[in-house]
């Protein structure tokens, strides 16, 4: 049975706390991940992305707020703290399909 769309990205919060790049596995093979501008297509890329991201910067998420869930979508507003000692305030929003995250946007309120 696939996972619930809170489950889904409950579990997306877990790897990136966990520094875990396996993260991906989460993504629908032809998932979007969209911000600051930019488009990541397919899982392959979006693999590529996040062990950059937890190689360089280690992102360490927490909750500001409870995960708004509507039916295969979820809204998390989170600090995202970093290896170099910045604190980021981003709201990820994410569209889940059969257990997978399709698309994950992600606004960023402040960026060092």
């Amino acid at each position: 049975m696939a996972k619930s769309a809170g489950e889904v990205a409950e579990a997306y919060f877990a790897h990136m706390r966990s520094g875990d790049p396996g993260v991906a596995t989460l993504f629908h093979e032809d998932a979007r991940l969209v911000g600051l501008g930019t488009i990541v297509s397919g899982r392959p890329a979006i693999a590529e992305f996040y062990a950059q991201s937890i190689r360089n910067a280690s992102p360490a998420p927490r909750a500001a707020a409870p995960l708004a869930v509507e039916g295969n979508r979820v809204l998390a507003e989170v600090y995202i703290d970093l290896a170099n000692g910045v604190t980021m305030h981003v709201v990820d929003l994410f569209e889940v399909d059969d257990g997978l995250i399709r698309t994950l946007t992600y606004f960023v309120s402040d960026h060092p």
